[in-house]
This record gives C-alpha cells, sequence and structure tokens, in this order.
C-alpha cells in the first residue's frame, strides 16, 4: 500500500496552479475533479492547442498532459512550452502503448510520468514528490529574493552613514577652525558633573541612540515613538540643568524634548529631512558628554554653538515650510 497519502500531498499542492490537457472528456471529468481537491486552481483544454493558447495566456506551476490528442499531441505541446519556458514542470500521462514516445519526453528533460489507466495512489506519489520540489523552489526563492533586499537595505544605509559621517566630519572642522573664545573661570568651576549623573548621561545616550536609529528603520512611526525620544532628551537635560556652566545647552534639549512631545506628527511627517540632522547632533553629544567626563571643559564648550544650531534647526524643520526646510538645511 502506497504511503503518500492525500493530506501528505496537499500539504504542497494547495497553492498550486495547474493546466490538465486531455481529450477523453469523462476522464477529463473526472480527473479535474480530483485535481480539484488538491490543487488551487484547474484549467483544463481538450486538446494541445487549446492548451497552448492557455499556457500562452496564464503562468502554471504544472501542466498535465495526455500524450496522443487531436489537433497537437502532448509530445508537440511539450516541446512548445518547453521553447518559451525551460523550467516549467510538465507530467505527462501515458498508457503502456507510448513507449516509442518517452525517450523524446526524457530528451526534453521531462522525468514526470503518470501511468493509464490511472492509479491514484501513483498519481498521489508523482504529485506530492513533483509538487514538494516545487514548493521548496519557491521557497529558497523567495528566500533568495529577501535576502537581496536586505542587502540592498544595508546598502542603503551604509550610503546614508557614509553621509552622516561626512555631514560630522564637515561640523569638527568647523568646530576646530572657529575662533577659540575664552570662557569665564566661573563656567569653568561650575562644569565638573558628578560621577553618578555622568553614568545617567551615558545610559540616557544608549536609549536616545536605540530610539533615533527605531525611528529611521521604521517604515510605520507611531505618535509613541517620537514621544518615547521626546521624554528622554527631557530627562537628559534635567540633569544637566543642574549646572550652570550648561544651562544654555540643557534648555536647547529640553525645547527640543518638548518639541518631539508636543508635535509628534509634524516629526514624523517631516522625519526624512531630520533624521540625518538628529543622528548628527546625537553623535557630538556623546562626544561632548566624554570631554565633560576627561574635564576637557574649553574643547566641551566648543560644541555648545554646533548643538544648539543642530537643535534649532531641527524644530525649525519641524514647525516650518517647505521653503524653511531647505534654508535651514542649507547650513551643511
Amino acid at each position: 500500500m502506497n504511503s503518500i497519502t492525500t493530506d501528505m500531498t496537499l500539504a504542497f499542492t494547495k497553492d498550486l496552479n495547474v493546466l490538465y490537457a486531455e481529450d477523453d472528456l469523462e476522464l477529463q471529468t473526472q480527473t479535474k475533479e480530483f485535481f480539484e481537491v488538491l490543487f488551487k486552481s484547474v484549467v483544463v483544454a481538450k486538446d494541445g492547442a487549446e492548451a497552448l493558447t492557455i499556457y500562452e495566456k496564464k503562468e502554471f506551476d504544472i501542466v498535465i498532459t495526455d500524450i496522443k490528442m487531436p489537433i497537437m499531441n502532448g509530445m508537440e505541446l511539450s516541446a512548445k512550452i518547453r521553447e518559451k519556458n525551460q523550467q516549467q514542470c510538465i507530467i505527462v500521462i501515458s498508457a503502456h502503448n507510448d513507449t516509442e514516445y518517452l525517450m523524446r519526453f526524457i530528451n526534453l528533460n521531462i522525468r514526470q510520468f503518470i501511468q493509464k489507466p490511472i492509479d491514484v495512489d501513483n498519481m498521489l506519489e508523482t504529485l506530492y514528490h513533483t509538487s514538494k520540489s516545487i514548493v521548496n523552489e519557491k521557497m529558497v526563492e523567495e528566500y533568495r529574493k529577501t535576502l537581496e533586499s536586505s542587502n540592498q537595505e544595508l546598502t542603503k544605509k551604509n550610503i546614508e552613514l557614509q553621509s552622516i559621517i561626512r555631514i560630522l566630519d564637515s561640523k569638527l572642522l568647523q568646530i576646530a577652525q572657529e575662533t577659540k573664545h575664552k570662557h569665564k573661570k566661573s563656567d569653568l568651576q561650575t562644569a565638573n558633573i558628578d560621577e553618578k549623573n555622568l553614568l545617567e548621561l551615558k545610559e540616557l545616550e544608549i536609549d536616545i541612540r536605540g530610539a533615533a536609529v527605531l525611528i529611521s528603520l521604521s517604515k510605520n512611526l507611531t505618535v509613541t515613538n517620537i514621544q518615547v525620544l521626546g521624554k528622554l532628551f527631557l530627562t537628559y537635560a534635567e540633569i544637566i540643568l543642574q549646572y550652570d556652566a550648561y544651562n544654555t545647552l540643557a534648555v536647547k534639549i529640553q525645547e527640543l524634548g518638548n518639541e518631539l512631545n508636543n508635535a509628534p506628527q509634524n516629526f514624523i511627517d517631516r522625519v526624512n529631512d531630520i533624521a540625518t540632522l538628529l543622528e548628527s547632533f546625537i553623535y557630538v553629544l556623546k562626544i561632548w558628554r566624554e570631554k565633560v567626563a576627561g574635564e576637557e571643559f574649553v574643547k566641551a564648550f566648543d560644541f555648545h554653538a554646533s548643538m544648539t544650531t543642530d537643535i534649532t534647526t531641527i524644530i525649525s524643520i519641524i514647525n516650518g515650510t517647505e521653503d524653511d526646510i531647505k534654508n535651514d538645511m542649507e547650513f551643511f
């Protein structure tokens, strides 16, 4: 007894489309009913010529054809299909006295045969192995396309990152070339941030960067995504507000946090204009905190003008018109 069951076969055939060519209308009707249990769709043709006309208008996963048919037989049909699609799966229904054709079919790279009179077990076994092979090939192809899509996304992100690096290099060069200004001794005396707060700032930066990356990669941004980032900036600002030397910067970061909380939809609508500038600001913010942690306060102060400008530009883009956005982005 055959071990291949209908349920086993159905697991692989249920999403496949079949073209079935058979001139014996009684056999065609009976077999079609059986195929309709297994396959997603079944289209029938009474001879090879009709089957070829149908094939030229629609794609099929499997073509099942009898050999001896009027107008165009199964051999001619198979040869015509092979001219159009070398990979098309073709199953031939053959009688015992059709052996003279078999080698010619094999030369057409056709290896699947169902013998007449049709035996259900034999047909299930052929359809099972054929359909399993087709489904597996489709899965491999889908996986290949997914990998290609992922590689394209990674390439796109790499290009964006390179753009960000160029912007940051330009920004840091600009800062380095600016005339060094003298800072009040009182500023330097109040610039030291205690270790506990520095650690909190570092942890907040990790969360801020994570939220920003999620925003840049997400195709379905929500108001909540933006407000989470806003709250992180507000917490960051609260810590450095404790130190008079960073009051101006803290107020500006607080302003950004409030803007993200109050106008998240505006941010979502203009995220493509903001994302790169936001990543640039977050990068410089990290450098600023590292300078403060290393007690390089003068160098830390040199970043203030750049960061406050970034925030002003981001807020302007969030609330501005298209012309305002273009003017703001000319800064770069």
